[in-house]
Formats: structure tokens, sequence, C-alpha cells
């Protein structure tokens, strides 16, 4: 049987997948420049740099599970999103506000900052609120491990009832 996956889904996991290429991007980038910075004397000491690079690199591997996750429409997925989403921009921007001395993203900095807290916003809300989560097709299961109805739309109650299944 083909399992069908609502548009707001395949959007929200796009996006998951195209935030983990860019943090494992950001990460690469940065430790085979790593000579580079030391050379103009950034302020992104060794230790630093270890550790910004491996955390962009475990959000980002957590970002790929996450979307394979929700793809496949587990609720380990949508937790890992969870763990996931708000880590990621705030590497982004310990990054932004600690090191970046100079330049277009050092201008720009407080519009990386409201951007940020808009996309942990919407990618954390998607994932908690009743309604979206209906809409990314991401309904929970009921204590019985069948999926639950919507009485308002007219679904049928997959229970069995002691009227012979019918709702009234």
């Amino acid at each position: 049987m083909k399992t069908t996956r609502s548009f707001g889904l395949q959007v929200f996991v796009l996006w998951l997948l195209t935030l983990a290429l860019i943090g494992l991007w950001r990460g690469w980038g940065l430790w085979q420049e790593r000579s580079l910075l030391a050379e103009v004397g950034s302020k992104l000491s060794p230790p630093a740099l270890v550790a910004f690079v491996g955390f962009s690199a475990l959000c980002g591997m957590g970002l790929m599970g996450s979307a394979v996750g929700l793809w496949l429409q587990r609720r380990w997925g949508r937790l890992l999103a969870l763990i996931c989403i708000p880590p990621y921009f705030a590497i982004v921007q310990a990054y932004t506000w600690l090191f970046v001395q100079s330049g277009l993203m050092w201008a720009r900095r407080s519009v990386s900052l409201i951007l940020a807290v808009i996309a942990v916003g919407l990618g954390v809300g998607a994932l908690t609120w009743r309604r979206s989560r209906e809409w990314l097709g991401l309904r929970e299961k009921g204590s019985d491990g069948q999926m639950p109805t919507d009485r308002r739309l007219g679904l049928p109650s997959t229970s069995s009832n002691s009227d012979g299944g019918h709702n009234s």
C-alpha cells in the first residue's frame, strides 16, 4: 500500500534537509579554512573551532535523521527535530555575534537574529501544535495503537463499539 504524504510534510522535510546540508557545509568549510582563520587573526580559537564544527556536524546529522523520521512518519523524527532545530540556529547566532567582526554578515546580524527566532518558532510550532501536526500529517496514535479520527470531519472511528462500530 502506498503511503501518501501531505504537501506540508514534503516542504517541511525539504526545509530540514536544506538546513542539515547548510550546517554540514558550513562546518566543513570552516574546517577547511582553519589555517586561513588563524592567519587573519580570527577570534575563533582552535578549541572553539573544533566545538563549532562538531556541533554543526551533530546538528546537521540530527536534522537529516529527523527528516528521515518525519518522512517515515515516526514519532522519534518529530522529537529529534524538536531537539535539533533550536541548537542549529543558536550555533549560527553564536558564530555571528561572537566571531564575525566585519562585513555584510556583521551589518545584518540583527536581521539574522530575527529570522532565526522566526524560523525556530515556526519549526517548533509546526511540530508542537495539534493543528499544524494534522496539516503535516503527523497525528499521534491513540492508546489502542490506531490513528485517531477527527469527528468534525465526519470520519468514522476505528475502535469497535458495542453498537456494531457505528458512531452516534
